[in-house]
């Protein structure tokens, strides 16, 4: 597991092992994004174990990440001080670096990243999937997540949005504190006006959005009923005999909606560490200087002095999207709008790497769209070469 955890996230992650019958301390000073992992069988915790985990909870008593794992799921609640969490039952499919405890671990470690407050925000259209996006906010929330939906109802008994309040004005507000939309995307999303402007909003956030489609049985067609979302290539199909407003999710479709969640927000946080951190090491390998001008957008300058009167500067933006989307090529135009002026915009995007061909769409003479392994041959060059051209 901890080899695991290291190759997955590059090293921008320190893992230290802590045996729970030794008095440990933990590695280091309090920080924001520090998880701790805890295995447990059917015994209780030693009382030494017991106290590490009571001293970590207490000096983070507001960013406290505790990931209880079961090895035997003949027990399912977690002893001592981590009772209060859910536990993640261990299996085969739990190991390795694409495996149920990686994705989980790097979930809840990409949105402390994100540093929002409000993590997943549920889209969905009352008339046919309020029943729906009921089920999985009450999932999502027994999971440890924080989940959003209008309709959720807070510990006073009150909705979130309350009558009488600005509804998109709220909506708004809520949307820009989501690591990720989960859009349950029902016939009659479409007609929703508002789920139509969370998109834009999102897209102009650069908030991933996650479509979970479901049609009926018989319906040949596929993908997201909203065509700017059939560019991410990324959503879950769900195939009902009944009406989606009818359907009761089984324990297997939220656990497959829940898989697709996690691993989605493993990878923007493996984007988000990674991308950056390859990106700003070329341009230092190259001479130039690297600046963040919006962290959360991932919006970087870059600069290198040839004298006195000459400067270059790049803005770069590193994507977090396995493909070219593009929702984030507007919104990097629109901020380079609010920007001094700039010799060159690049947009790094990561995945596969595409073909001459397929990037003819993408030729701008605002910016320059490239992948990241061809940052450096682009920089050697002096802005003159990029890929084989």
């Amino acid at each position: 597991m901890q080899t695991d955890l290291v190759d997955t996230f590059q090293n921008h992650v320190s893992v230290a092992l802590a045996l729970d019958s030794n008095s440990n301390v933990w590695p280091g000073e309090v920080e924001w994004n520090d998880m701790l992992i805890v295995l447990y069988n059917g015994t209780s915790l030693p009382s030494e174990a017991n106290e590490y985990v009571k001293t970590f909870l207490a000096k983070r008593p507001d960013t406290a990440l505790i990931l209880p794992v079961a090895v035997d799921d003949k027990f399912p609640v977690p002893p001592g001080a981590a009772s209060a969490y859910k536990a993640l039952p261990f299996n085969n499919d739990s190991l390795g670096t694409e495996g149920r405890l990686i994705r989980r671990a790097g979930a809840m470690l990409g949105l402390r990243l994100q540093g929002r407050n409000t993590k997943v925000f549920i889209s969905y259209r009352a008339i046919d999937g309020s029943q729906i996006a009921e089920q999985i906010y009450d999932h999502l929330l027994a999971l440890g997540h924080k989940p959003w939906r209008d309709e959720a109802k807070e510990l006073d008994g009150n909705t979130k949005i309350l009558p009488g309040e600005p509804v998109q004005q709220e909506i708004e507000k809520a949307l820009a504190d989501a690591s990720l939309v989960l859009l349950v995307d029902t016939p009659e999303s479409y007609n929703s006006k508002w789920i139509k402007e969370e998109i834009n909003t999102a897209d102009g956030m650069l908030i991933p959005i996650l479509p979970v489609v479901f049609r009926l049985q018989g319906d040949k067609k596929k993908g997201p009923r909203f065509r700017t979302l059939l560019h991410l290539q990324r959503w879950i199909d769900m195939t009902f005999a009944d009406a989606p407003k009818k359907t009761t999710l089984s324990t297997a479709d939220l656990e497959k909606i829940t898989l697709e969640i996690e691993t989605y927000l493993c990878d923007i946080f493996i984007r988000k560490c990674r991308i950056p951190f390859l990106v700003e090491k070329c341009f230092r390998d190259a001479g130039y200087d690297w600046q963040a001008l919006n962290r959360a957008l991932l919006m970087f300058k870059s600069y290198q002095k040839f004298s006195l009167r000459l400067t270059r500067t790049v803005h770069s933006h590193c994507s977090i999207f396995d493909q070219i989307y593009d929702p984030a090529r507007v919104r990097f135009k629109s901020f380079l709008q609010t920007q001094q002026h700039v010799h060159h915009a690049l947009f790094v995007y990561d995945g596969d790497l595409w073909p001459e061909d397929d990037l003819k769409d993408y030729l701008d003479d605002d910016m320059i769209v490239l992948h990241h392994q061809e940052l450096s041959a682009l920089l050697t060059s002096n802005f003159t070469k990029l890929g084989d051209a």
